[in-house]
């Protein structure tokens, strides 16, 4: 295979496609990271185009290369499902923190449904690899994302929690559902210090020092930063498109985000 641009890469993409899988994998690996580039990028549909990253052993680096509406629209077609959660990991962390910037914020405000689904697909990955993903959502939002789910048991629970008498599986601490203990699982395995302040986020505590300050009002901090990084997203000099012009093409609103189509998901994800 030549290393100079491919003719017609859409052409290269459909045949591709049409071919039986190991014979795809086989050409498509042949190809330069470029020249695989070239073939993605020219593929619109975003299930043909997650077939074409699943011809390699390992698409991360291409999904990285990738611009961010494409990746976001197979992610669209998959939230809900569990199957979103294979792609997760691949995002480099820039990536990750801008598609919470665009599918987590309604005119706003935090989207609590789209929150649940997230829930769910971030709690679909390997712990450790959930890790560095939770590691770029602000406290705030991680506050809101597991609200309502985790609850502890005492008067003392504030005390408990600054002497650092707390983990993820002290007794006392209840969880409505396996998703949320996954989630904080993962918090208390990259960063304990994280977990102590998602602790008190969700528990509305308060304290009189640098930790308490940071902490308070940090979900009005957390839209404020998203504000800032769309904005200067948007006047980089190398983007053509804007980040509401991507919700638009990726048309997030025809999610179906119904819990009871959620309840399916979990099936369908555990059947897998």
């Amino acid at each position: 295979m030549s290393r100079a641009k491919l003719i017609d890469p859409h052409l290269e993409a459909q045949k591709l496609l049409r071919m039986p899988t190991p014979a795809a994998e086989a050409l498509f690996q042949g190809y330069t990271i470029d020249q695989q580039l070239e073939v993605i990028l020219s593929t619109r549909d975003a299930q043909a185009r997650e077939e074409l990253f699943y011809l390699l052993p390992d698409c991360t680096e291409l999904i990285q290369m990738s611009p961010m509406e494409d990746v976001l629209q197979i992610l669209d077609t998959r939230l809900g499902t569990g199957t979103a959660s294979a792609l997760l990991p691949c995002l480099a962390p820039d990536q990750f923190e801008e598609m919470m910037d665009l599918v987590l914020w309604r005119n706003g405000t935090l989207d609590e449904k789209t929150l649940d689904l997230w829930l769910f697909e971030l709690s679909e990955c390997e712990v450790d690899e959930i890790g560095d993903l939770l590691s770029q959502i602000d406290v705030g939002i991680l506050g809101s994302l597991l609200r309502g789910r985790v609850e502890m048991d005492g008067d003392f629970k504030a005390l408990f929690i600054e002497e650092g008498l707390v983990d993820p599986s002290t007794p006392g601490i209840d969880y409505s559902d396996e998703r949320a203990k996954t989630i904080m699982d993962a918090i208390w395995e990259v960063d304990a210090d994280l977990f102590l302040r998602v602790l008190y986020e969700l528990f509305g505590l308060d304290r009189e020092d640098e930790l308490g300050e940071e902490l308070w009002g940090s979900l009005d901090r957390a839209k404020e930063e998203q504000e800032e990084r769309v904005q200067e997203r948007d006047k980089a000099g190398s983007i053509d498109i804007t980040e509401a012009e991507v919700l638009e093409k990726v048309d997030l609103d025809q999610l179906n985000l119904e819990d009871e189509e959620g309840s399916e998901g979990d099936e369908e994800s555990e059947d897998v």
